[in-house]
Order: C-alpha cells, then sequence, then structure tokens
C-alpha cells in the first residue's frame, strides 16, 4: 500500500467529526470484524462512530459488537440517513467492498444524496472488484482478510491496539483465512496476529463463538444440504443445492447458509466446490433464481467464473446470483468449471 494512501486515511480519520461505518450485505467475519475495529479506531481518536448493517447479523457474530447495531430497512430508513445520528456524520467508512451491488439499500443514498452531503468516503477493501466509491481507498487484493489492512492502518496511524479492536480484527482475519488454513496464511500475517493475542484477542473463546453456536436448524439444514450431494468430473467437483422448502421444513433462514459449503471440501478428492442457494421471488413474483458460492483448492479460478454472470471475490472463493432455473444454473457453472480444469 502506498504511503500517500495510508496518510490520506489517516487524515480523513483524524479530521471527521463523526463516521458512518457500513460493510456488505449478508455480513461475514471480516465485514463485522472490520466494522468494530474501524468503530474502536475512530473512538480512540475522539470521532463518533456509528455502525450500519445492510442485512441482519448472524447470530454468531453478535459478541463481536458490545450493543445491537442498527440494520438498513429494518429499524433505519432512509429518511433517517439524513437524520441525527448519521446526518451528522461527515465520513462514510465502507469496509470489505467497492461494490455499489454489494450495498442494497445504501445504493439510492450513495448515488444522489450522499455527494449533496459533502461526506467524505473512505474504503478499506482486499477485493480484486473496484468501483470507485471512496474519495481515498486503501485497496490491497493479496492481503488475507480486510482485517489485516486494518490492523496495518491502526499500527501506522499510531493508536494502541484495545482489546475489542484486536478482537474485531482476529475474528476479520481468522474467518476469512477458514481459521488460517487458507494459502494467505503466511509468517507475516501469524505474527500480526500474535500481537492481536498480545493486545488481548482470546483464541479458543473466539472459536467456540463462531464455530460451536450452530442451531439445531442449522445443522438440520447442512444434513439436508449433503444428502442432495453430487459429485461430477471423477470426484473433483461437488454441487450442493439449498431450495427453499429446506428452510421452512429445517426451519432455518438463510444466515444459517454460512460457510456450509466448506463442508464438501472435507472430501479429498473435491477440487471445487458449488452451493447453489434458492432466492425468493421479487415483488412482481418473478423467481430470482440462485446464489452460488464456489470455493477452490487450487486448479481453477472461481472469481473469473463469477465474473462472467456479474459476481466477484477470490480466486478460491467467490459468489454470484444467477437469474436461472437450477439446472441452467448448475449446467453454466459446471460448463465453465469444466473449461479450466481440462485447460
Amino acid at each position: 500500500m502506498k504511503q500517500t494512501t495510508m496518510d490520506s486515511a489517516v487524515e480523513l480519520l483524524r479530521s471527521c467529526r463523526a463516521a458512518m461505518v457500513v460493510s456488505h450485505v449478508r455480513p461475514d467475519g471480516d465485514s463485522v470484524g472490520s466494522m468494530r475495529a474501524v468503530c474502536e479506531l475512530l473512538e480512540g481518536l475522539g470521532k463518533r462512530a456509528y455502525p450500519l448493517l445492510l442485512s441482519p447479523l448472524p447470530g454468531w457474530y453478535d459478541f463481536v459488537f458490545d450493543k445491537a447495531v442498527p440494520v438498513m430497512g429494518n429499524n433505519v430508513t432512509m429518511t433517517q440517513l439524513g437524520q441525527q445520528p448519521y446526518g451528522d456524520c461527515d465520513l462514510l467508512v465502507i469496509v470489505d467492498t467497492n461494490s455499489v451491488v454489494q450495498l442494497p439499500g445504501l445504493e439510492p443514498w450513495l448515488v444522489k444524496s450522499r455527494p449533496a452531503s459533502r461526506m467524505k468516503v473512505l474504503v478499506i477493501d482486499h477485493h480484486i472488484t473496484q468501483e470507485g466509491l471512496g474519495d481515498v481507498e486503501i485497496i490491497d487484493s493479496k492481503a488475507a482478510a480486510t482485517g489485516q489492512i486494518l490492523y496495518e492502518l491502526i499500527r501506522y496511524a499510531g493508536v494502541a491496539l484495545t482489546k475489542p479492536m484486536a478482537t474485531g480484527l482476529f475474528v476479520a482475519i481468522a474467518t476469512d483465512t477458514g481459521w488460517f488454513r487458507y494459502s494467505s496464511t503466511d509468517a507475516r500475517l501469524l505474527r500480526e496476529v500474535a500481537e492481536l493475542v498480545d493486545a488481548g484477542a482470546e483464541p479458543p473463546f473466539l472459536y467456540r463463538q463462531l464455530y460451536q453456536q450452530y442451531t439445531p436448524s442449522r445443522l438440520k439444514l447442512m444434513c439436508r444440504m449433503l444428502e442432495q450431494l453430487e459429485l461430477h468430473f471423477n470426484q473433483r467437483i461437488a454441487v450442493q443445492t439449498i431450495l427453499r422448502r429446506d428452510f421452512d421444513e429445517t426451519g432455518s433462514t438463510g444466515r444459517d447458509t454460512e460457510n456450509l459449503i466448506d463442508e464438501c471440501q472435507r472430501i479429498g478428492s473435491v477440487e471445487v466446490a458449488v452451493l447453489l442457494v434458492e432466492l425468493g421471488d421479487d415483488e412482481t413474483g418473478r423467481h430470482k433464481g440462485f446464489r452460488c458460492s464456489l470455493r477452490s483448492k487450487g486448479p481453477v479460478d472461481v472469481r473469473k467464473i463469477a465474473q462472467k454472470y456479474g459476481g466477484g471475490g477470490h480466486t478460491m472463493a467467490s459468489g454470484v446470483n444467477l437469474a436461472m432455473d437450477l439446472q441452467q444454473a448448475k449446467k453454466a457453472i459446471l460448463d465453465d468449471i469444466f473449461l479450466q480444469l481440462n485447460h
């Protein structure tokens, strides 16, 4: 990262009165942990910080914040963004995304109202998809997580790590590296994580909170998904499906699908995992298709596949919405994976 960019980011944080802090819809560990760390950083600088979620928080992340975070569309309306406390903010911090598509509910305000408010925007992200939403952007696609970029920004700013800050950063990094299993885990990252532990992050407690807080309905959904497992191309590709009726019959919700795609990656022969989750209908009653999550162990660049259909992510982990029926979605994704495996 360029020193001038870090300087500009620190200047924005130090000069603002108050900041609204947001991340992408369907929050994950990196987005939630990064939001908490940014809020702690701002408050440490004597600024007011107002986190805002764009969709409800999965229950296993509740512990990351010390109080309930407002959710756009649930208890915050578009009109309220222009009122206190959000109307007092002169800085918007966007973490873990730089794409307006991943900011539904906030998009109309970003495009129309925000420019007129003269609110500055700081983007901190590690994804390749970049739409230039920020006045200042810290983008590092080689970082293991947005939380790692934030760690380096906090150190650059000369701010001491607090326990809540370290906890948020640890959650961000640990979840986006599969608890340090992915190839993005290197010696530098582990040294940084060690400093987070020194600052108060507690790995055993955090593991229990993140991975041992499943509900019975989530386990039932996982069983239903595994029952529908398909293996293709000499068992090198795993395809899993979750339909709307699976949610209804197990009492689960869309939030319960997070990380379920990882289950089939335990199969030794599997190199690419696909999870297709059926979406609901739009306001006209039209079927919206499937949310497709993609994971790769190496030879297949799933980001290229997701980008082909308007999605994005990383080489090893990406996602996209497919406005197709189930068989069309399976065929489209499998054909693209075959092309890379046969190359």
